[in-house]
């Protein structure tokens, strides 16, 4: 093989050079070398072989254009102070800055100062200064004599800071250190130490806790872990003596164990526990006999409940008081670097919602029974959640249980199914058989299926009215005095600020008519509107129009109940419907009303539901209608739809494999719905009618941008904003799709035909594929509204989400398996105390030991995460990983021509990270000589780590897997003044290594990481973000010539990629082997060496990534907000892509309600009936002080009592 010299030289060809060595020789002293060093444009200038593409153009062969680039290194690891001085000609020079770029066209710099600049580690807010004391002693000041001034933090690096009502007595996660804002398990240290035999007690000694621990706690099935849980959890434990276990009464200590749940706090009598209660039913009277007869009650046994005063108290006295807060606050952010700027809200935590702080303000100037009570008082902020479950895919039994959480825990906590915040208060009976037969002798005839929904409407509140007991009651307007775990006591009011559930159960809580022309729990909006969904008129609907408990309500309720249960008319009768159906009121007094009367409207506190009302609602709806709609182009297309799915990539935790048959849309959850949001814009692409092709792109774009805004953990004014337009502009969106496609022949899946026949294969069910429509007026496309007035109001919508309970079921179901189905509740109540004293002794143990036993997380990952590292690679050098030499390595592949020229621009590399740039004077390849590798070798890495801080202000890592053919990152680019650059770049990553270097006479080799990688190019013919409502567009390039490879491949420093990235392939585009041109390469995509024609970038792959989009993320340190402004201003400022009120009213009246009752009978199924166990989701210095300091000034108004 023979080496040219460049183009214009003789010294090609035949003539060319037997070895690079002599070919860079001549170079040295060649004249066409030396001219294209003075014209860096020319298609050889080695300059340009290891620059990223983001500063990197294609060359213009007309020659119009000239380059003039560098890029900026900074070294990973800094080398020690007695290497450099040992080579003069190496010291380093300030980076010189490259000119301002001349075209759009790929003149972009790769940041290197990003990590520096942008990456800052979550701290938590400044520590109180010393407590107020009483005037002339030692003593805190009491409630009454505590100055009534707001109080605020220090702004921390972030520029967050929170706003007290006053004073606070503590700031909980003031001490909080890092690995408290880590995605993984950390552990309290313990606030006192006992003795293991006490904290075990009523164990008789630790090898029999260790046995209960096992069977109670170690699940309910054998498998790999189990057996390792028993050798290494009980029998393998040091202090395990079996001998210890004779004698031993493990049903005894079973009832001591649920007793002991009863007498957690030694210093107080034991609580009453789990008790059953027996609800009375009234019957409506016989017609004749109504107004002579007593009123008929109907015993309902099998109501088991527990105190929910007395879950308030066990919770504030044992809690952890790093995340437990017991005074709220408003929070705060002054973006950094803008002084003077206005302090911008913040919508996260239930703790620092509007609702809360306007409770706290409440219960500080309640009068209360005790007028002396000095103490300083709090609110206890209760979550209520219910759901109705199946036990068992073959098991008829049904259950109920309720669910309550306290908002004063962090949701951070909430949201971990094992760290106990959720607990069940009690478990709704069912309606007895028996009654039926109560009602039959009394009335003569057997109820009305009419009868028998009031029934069960009566109850679910005669359940509430039970747990809103007296006791309750008295605490809602005195309080209760409470030792808290931060060893103050305080008066804490029991309040209740949410209640979670889907649609089925937001009725019965409303006690309202389901899918009744008012069909919204929370205000009184007609049917026919509730698609106008962000129209001006809609949003003044929700407001004007709102439920309440009054006394027009009241009286209403009551007169209508004077008639079934006086006058013996039916529940159904023209009387009772003329008065109650307007508004979709039923006969049924709500318990919330009549307990608590005008202190608290439940309509406001049923909060919307993502998980029902988006997923599995209007999601899973217009999903199902795209897939009818790929049917219309024949089965060729919807076979092309499962093969895209399941070509699509994974990512991380958050995408998984797709199912075979996705268009089957059989056994999915809603996490498979919500994969299929954020990835089916790649898919759907020119499998849709030609018509409404491009429409539905756009739509799925929209819905994807609305669902990530919605999902937010941390939202600020700003992007409420955006989710404010985004609702105008997808409620339009999908308006015109549904008018659009109205005119098309959509009709059932062939699926979808057979389940319905088999549904009703005892009826005459109609033969053949029925019309569909996309049907609108649904509560849930309703309820898209309301996503921004309730994330203002309690915070993000993460912190309320029945995901979290519908994980907790799981609990429910594994107490019922150890059951014996006799009683099933009593049974599973006993259990779950059992499990709840041994949890308590379990996390008290590994506090002690302060260690976690069962815990596989990598500690050195954790600490790099932690210390604020930008990446992880593992230390050892093994020898399975080493490559003996890089030479002959290379040699090996050199037909590759991802590997053709790795060690040239290897050591190009290298040589800038040690200069610093490689626009060093020192910068040359004669100095490439004195890139010296120690032995000649290299280590690989099969994974990579990549540290960063979220949005929402906490640490989290990706995993990169070289070994997979989707592990592409994204990287930062330096965008030039044109504002459409595209601030990142994108490559695929082929391999990790390491490698100890040295770099001139007499310097000590060090440890130096570096990726390989293959560039992809921004498409800017065809570019995608917010204004186009367009995935944004990457492809490789043909690797032609030396200088195409050297375009398309180079070594990064993994301390400059930002995060992995998730690219979806551009599937209507196919794939080509045109690219590289070798036949094998490791850098090919695919099995068959072909590669993608072109990615789509998914920037709804997951919040984070949404919001380095977006911009403006406050954990994205110094990050500029994006070009999603954009998309606010053109929505308030026009609705040239929406429909205008009057349209969408149109829409309503000629469109919508033309469609028979049939096929409206079927489009309600698809988007209210979502209460069956299928649902189950398992499936973010001085100026900013002075900022503060105005802005407590202009605030103290507010405060006045």
């Amino acid at each position: 093989m023979l080496y040219d010299c460049v183009d214009g030289c003789d010294r090609t060809g035949t003539n060319g050079f037997p070895t690079r060595k002599r070919r860079s020789m001549h170079q040295s002293t060649c004249h066409f070398v030396k001219a294209l060093d003075e014209a860096p444009g020319e298609l050889l200038n080695m300059d340009r072989v290891s620059l990223p593409p983001s500063k990197r153009r294609r060359i213009d062969t007309s020659g119009s254009e000239l380059m003039n680039e560098s890029e900026q290194y900074n070294t990973n690891d800094e080398p020690a102070p007695a290497l450099i001085p040992a080579v003069s000609t190496l010291q380093p020079a300030p980076p010189i800055q490259p000119p301002a770029p001349l075209t759009r066209s790929r003149t972009r710099r790769l940041n290197t100062a990003f990590r520096e600049q942008h990456d800052a580690l979550p701290e938590g807010p400044s520590p109180l200064p010393p407590p107020e004391l009483f005037p002339g002693t030692s003593r805190v000041a009491p409630q009454s004599h505590r100055r009534r001034q707001p109080f605020a933090t220090e702004p921390d690096i972030f520029g967050r800071y929170r706003v007290y009502n006053t004073r606070p007595l503590s700031i909980p996660d003031a001490a909080v250190s890092n690995d408290a804002t880590a995605h993984a398990p950390r552990h309290t240290p313990p606030a006192n130490t006992r003795s293991i035999q006490d904290i075990i007690a009523p164990c008789p000694n630790i090898s029999a806790f260790y046995i209960q621990r096992y069977h109670w706690l170690g699940g309910l099935h054998k498998s790999l872990d189990q057996r390792d849980s028993l050798c290494n959890g009980v029998i393998l434990q040091p202090d395990f003596n079996p001998s210890d276990l004779i004698g031993v009464r493990f049903r005894a200590l079973d009832d001591q164990l649920e007793e002991a749940a009863k007498t957690w706090d030694p210093t107080c009598p034991p609580s009453e526990g789990w008790q059953n209660v027996v609800l009375n039913l009234q019957i409506p009277p016989v017609p004749k006999k109504a107004s002579s007869s007593e009123p008929i009650f109907y015993q309902v046994p099998g109501f088991r409940r527990r105190g929910l005063l007395e879950q308030m108290r066990r919770h504030f006295a044992r809690n952890d008081p790093n995340t437990f807060h017991y005074e709220p606050f408003e929070a705060y952010w002054i973006p950094p670097n803008t002084p003077g700027a206005t302090p911008i809200e913040i919508r996260d935590e239930i703790y620092s919602s509007p609702a809360m702080m306007r409770y706290h303000r409440e219960v500080q100037g309640l009068k209360i029974e005790d007028s002396t009570c000095e103490l300083p008082r709090c609110v206890a902020a209760f979550m209520f959640s219910s759901d109705g479950l199946q036990f068992g895919n073959f098991c008829h039994t049904k259950g109920w249980p309720i669910f309550a959480m306290f908002g004063n825990v962090s949701k951070y906590e909430r949201a971990k199914p094992l760290s106990n915040a959720v607990f069940e208060v009690g478990h709704v009976p069912t309606l007895p058989d028996a009654i039926e037969e109560e009602i039959t002798n009394l009335h003569g005839k057997p109820p009305t299926d009419a009868l028998r929904t009031h029934l069960r409407r009566e109850l679910m509140q005669e359940v509430w009215k039970a747990l809103l007991d007296d006791d309750f009651i008295h605490a809602w307007f005195n309080g209760v005095e409470i030792k808290c775990a931060d060893g103050i006591t305080r008066r804490v009011f029991p309040r209740i600020l949410t209640y979670s559930a889907d649609y089925p159960e937001k009725v019965l809580i409303a006690a309202i008519r389901n899918g009744g022309d008012c069909l919204c729990p929370r205000c009184l909006v007609k049917k026919s509107k509730t698609s106008l969904v962000g129209t001006p008129h809609d949003n003044r609907l929700r407001v004007v129009k709102r439920r309440t408990g009054n006394k027009r309500y009241q009286a209403k309720i009551g007169k209508a109940r004077d008639f079934i249960y006086k006058l013996g008319r039916s529940v159904q009768s023209q009387d009772v419907q003329k008065l109650l159906k307007g508004e979709s009121y039923v006969p049924t007094m709500n318990a919330f009303t009549q307990r608590l009367g005008n202190e608290f409207n439940i309509y406001s506190a049923l909060v919307v539901d993502q998980l029902h009302e988006v997923e599995l609602g209007v999601w899973k709806a217009l999903f199902r209608h795209l897939i009818r709609l790929v049917h219309l182009n024949g089965a060729a297309s919807v076979v092309e739809f499962n093969k895209r799915f399941r070509a699509t990539p994974t990512f991380g935790s958050t995408i998984r494999l797709f199912a075979q048959d996705v268009a089957s849309m059989s056994r999915m959850a809603a996490r498979d719905f919500e994969d299929i949001l954020q990835c089916c814009y790649a898919v759907f692409e020119g499998l849709l009618p030609p018509i409404c092709d491009e429409e539905a792109r756009s739509l799925i774009f929209l819905f994807a941008s609305w669902h990530g805004l919605a999902k937010l953990r941390l939202h600020t004014k700003v992007t409420l904003d955006i989710l404010k337009s985004l609702t105008k502009k997808l409620g339009a969106a999908l308006r015109n799709f549904a008018t659009l496609t109205e005119g098309l022949d959509v009709r059932e899946t062939p699926q979808e035909s057979a389940r319905r026949r088999k549904r009703h294969e005892d009826q005459t069910a109609e033969n053949g594929r029925r019309r569909c429509y996309l049907n609108l007026n649904t509560y849930k496309m309703h309820s898209f509204g309301d996503y921004v007035p309730h994330i203002d109001e309690y915070g993000s919508t993460d912190s309320y989400s029945t995901q979290i309970c519908e994980l907790h079921i799981r609990k429910i179901k594994a107490q019922y398996e150890r059951t014996n189905r006799r009683n099933e509740v009593e049974q599973m109540t006993r259990i779950s105390d059992i499990c709840m004293v041994l949890e308590d002794m379990d996390d008290e143990i590994t506090r002690l030991f302060e260690s976690d036993p069962s815990s596989k997380i990598d500690t050195d990952s954790l600490e790099s995460l932690m210390s604020g590292d930008p990446y992880h690679i593992g230390q050892r050098e093994r020898s399975e990983d080493m490559i003996p030499s890089i030479i002959q390595w290379a040699d090996r592949q050199r037909g590759d021509d991802a590997v053709k020229l790795s060690v040239l621009q290897l050591k190009r590399h290298i040589l800038a990270r040690f200069l610093g740039s490689h626009n060093h004077p020192d910068f040359d390849d004669t100095k490439l000589g004195q890139v010296q590798f120690q032995k000649g070798r290299m280590y690989r890495h099969r994974t990579l780590r990549i540290n960063y801080t979220t949005y929402d202000v906490h640490r989290d890592q990706d995993v990169l897997n070289p070994s997979t053919s989707n592990c592409f990152v994204v990287l930062p680019a330096e965008v030039g003044p044109d504002l459409d650059d595209h601030p990142f770049v994108y490559a695929k990553v082929l391999g990790v290594y390491h490698a100890k270097v040295s770099c001139g006479n007499g310097n000590l080799p060090r440890r130096m990481d570096f990726v390989h990688v293959r560039w992809l190019y921004y498409d800017y013919k065809r570019p995608g973000g917010w204004e186009t409502n367009r995935l944004d567009r990457l492809s490789y390039i043909k690797c032609d010539s030396d200088q195409d490879i050297a375009d398309s491949f180079d070594f990064v420093d993994p301390k400059n990629i930002i995060r992995a990235a998730h690219l979806i392939p551009e599937f209507a585009a196919g794939t080509t082997s045109q690219f590289l041109q070798a036949g094998s390469s490791i850098a090919h995509d695919n099995d068959d060496q072909t590669d993608w024609n072109g990615y789509y970038v998914n920037r709804f792959v997951d919040r984070d990534m949404l919001m380095r989009y977006i911009g403006g993320g406050i954990g994205h340190y110094r990050q500029k907000a994006g070009r999603c402004g954009a998309t606010v201003e053109d929505c308030e400022n026009g609705n040239s892509e929406g429909t205008d009120v009057e349209e969408a009213e149109e829409i309503e009246v000629e469109g919508k309600e033309k469609e028979s009752e049939e096929e409206g009978q079927g489009q309600e199924e698809e988007i209210q009936s979502v209460g069956s166990d299928s649902d189950d989701p398992e499936g973010t210095e001085s100026d900013s002080e002075s900022s503060v300091g105005s802005f407590i000034e202009d605030y103290e108004p507010m405060y006045e009592y």
